[in-house]
């Protein structure tokens, strides 16, 4: 900029009256107007504001300062022909015929000034700025810098060989390792990680760090050769903030996080004590230790677990508040997410868990307990809040989800044989008309009564279900307590019946036999008839009719 200075040079000290009277009416005016700060060289000049006499706003001054200060230090001119002149509107600084900033009034209202000490203030800020620059700027720093760089090369080069060398020297000590030292991991006779897993991850890690240990050879070579000179130096410098700022961010959490880690500690002392407490109690009910008229003893482990649950959830609600950002909008938005996901991936499995409380409490069956559960039967082997595990005659286990056998009929047999006289176990035979009922219906009791497990009171007993079209259906009924056996009762019973029949005589008409009398034996073979026993044949006659 071209101007031609009408005001005289004066010292500074010459207007101290007349500009702390301007400053100090200025003050007030600009006390709430925001300044920018002029940069250079890494050195803050000074403050402005926006101009009262031109509109332009304090960034376009700010940036028109420092676009000034550029131009003076790339020029040869000595920083000591910069002066000081005094304006109408404030405090000015200029070289030859050249300015580079003007201070007003306002400008030193902000630091509490008056125009002139700011202007000498700046006017040495910007003296020592530009040496610097023009210092840095030599040709004799780009020698440097290039050889500094040629070093820092020489030292990558290295820092690589080295660590290849330490890779090799890794893996050949991992191979040589006594099989004792990579021996498989188990857990309860459980294999969790056979040798060759080891001896895979352990080469995995190593490669792992090899490359990390590049990587970071490398991060550290491009800031350390962007600082050796000056139109990279800022550059430089801020890539290696970018690589400190997440240790120093994660540093910094870890010392904020140390109070609240102590809470989080507190919680987790009472609550694995409290659960400690809950499970002892639970266990005396369980083994019927402790007994309580109103608390069955079927009830304590699902009742446990209930209130397991509730006690660890009541811990995570008490503990989340002092959770590393569980405050941010960012941690709050997963919970909610992960909070939907789960609400809609669980409903079978929160219907199955209520499904489960209704069962325990409703005690439609017990550990051990002989069931049958739609086209199952079985005995109770395991009952969570989920599912329920049947163990079938076959030694099959089926697990049912609760919801399902919530939903389906029950028939407990075990409840049955303890509450009254017993299990009722039937089965039906049809016999021919030609037999007299009496005898079936005896013979049908003494079977029974010959069968294990069949109690002698009640008695057994016979109905007659059905008068079919050539067989009469009679159902024996017996009692018995020990519904597990119930499967080798029926059979005896039914090895009974077919002695006893066969032994009397009494053809057994099902299912749907006809059988046609004219003196022949039975069609049963007797396995009481005599060794080689043969039947009469069909007494039919083939001569002439008579007349």
């Amino acid at each position: 900029m071209h101007v031609s200075f009408a005001a005289r040079e004066t010292p500074a000290s010459n207007a101290d009256k007349q500009a702390a009277k301007s400053a100090h009416a200025a003050s007030a005016v600009v006390q709430s107007v925001p300044g920018v700060p002029v940069q250079f060289a890494d050195t803050r000049i000074l403050v402005v504001t926006s101009s009262p006499d031109s509109p332009a706003n304090a960034e376009d001054r700010a940036k028109s300062i420092e676009k000034n200060i550029q131009n003076f230090a790339d020029s040869p001119t000595d920083v000591k022909l910069l002066k000081l002149y005094t304006l109408p509107e404030g405090v000015g600084i200029h070289y030859q015929d050249q300015v580079i900033v003007v201070i007003t009034d306002r400008d030193a209202a902000i630091a509490g000034k008056t125009a002139n000490e700011i202007a000498t203030e700046t006017l040495e800020r910007i003296r020592t700025a530009v040496e610097a620059y023009r210092s840095e700027h030599e040709l004799k720093t780009y020698g440097f810098g290039a050889a500094y760089s040629l070093l820092a090369m020489i030292g990558l080069w290295l820092a690589l060989r080295l660590n290849n060398k330490a890779y090799i020297w890794l893996l050949k000590k991992v191979a040589s390792l006594d099989q004792n030292w990579k021996k498989e991991l188990s857990f309860r006779n459980i294999k969790v990680v056979t040798a060759k897993q080891i001896d895979f991850y352990a080469r995995s890690v190593l490669k792992l760090l090899r490359i990390l240990v590049a990587l970071l050879c490398l991060y550290f070579f491009l800031p350390l050769i962007l600082s050796f000179f000056p139109e990279t130096h800022e550059l430089g410098k801020q890539i290696f903030i970018y690589l400190l700022m997440p240790f120093v961010t994660i540093f910094q959490a870890l010392v904020k996080f140390i109070p609240n880690l102590f809470f989080i500690f507190v919680i987790g002392v009472i609550t694995f004590y409290v659960l400690k407490a809950v499970a002892y109690v639970f266990r005396l009910i369980e083994r019927g230790e402790l007994k309580l008229e109103w608390f069955y003893q079927d009830w304590a482990r699902p009742t446990y677990q209930i209130v397991r649950f509730l006690i660890v959830v009541t811990a995570l609600i008490s503990a989340y508040p002092y959770i590393p950002g569980s405050s941010t909008k960012a941690f709050q938005g997963v919970g909610l997410v992960l909070g939907a996901i789960i609400s809609f991936a669980s409903s079978s499995a929160i219907s199955n868990i209520v499904a489960g409380v209704i069962l325990t409490y409703t005690r439609a069956f017990r550990l051990g307990d002989r069931i049958k559960v739609g086209e199952t039967t079985g005995d109770v082997v395991d009952k969570t809040l989920l599912v329920t595990r049947v163990e079938t005659i076959k030694s099959e286990v089926v697990t049912i989800p609760n919801s399902l056998v919530m939903n389906a009929q029950i028939i407990n047999f075990s409840t049955s044989a303890d509450g009254g006289d017993g299990v009722i176990l039937h089965t039906t035979v049809t016999i021919g008309y030609d037999v007299p009922w009496k005898q079936v219906r005896d013979l049908l009791v003494e079977a029974a009564r010959e069968t294990k497990n069949v109690l002698d009171k009640p008695e057994p007993f016979v109905l007659q279900t059905a008068l079919n079209d050539f067989y009469v259906s009679y159902e024996i009924n017996a009692y018995t307590k020990e519904p597990k056996y119930m499967v080798f009762t029926y059979s005896e019973l039914h090895k009974n019946i077919l002695d006893k029949f066969d032994a009397a005589g009494v053809e057994i008409m099902s299912p749907h036999y006809y059988a046609l009398r004219d003196g022949n034996a039975a069609a049963v073979p007797s396995i009481l008839a005599e060794k080689g026993y043969q039947p009469p044949p069909f007494q039919v006659n083939t001569g002439p009719a008579a007349d």
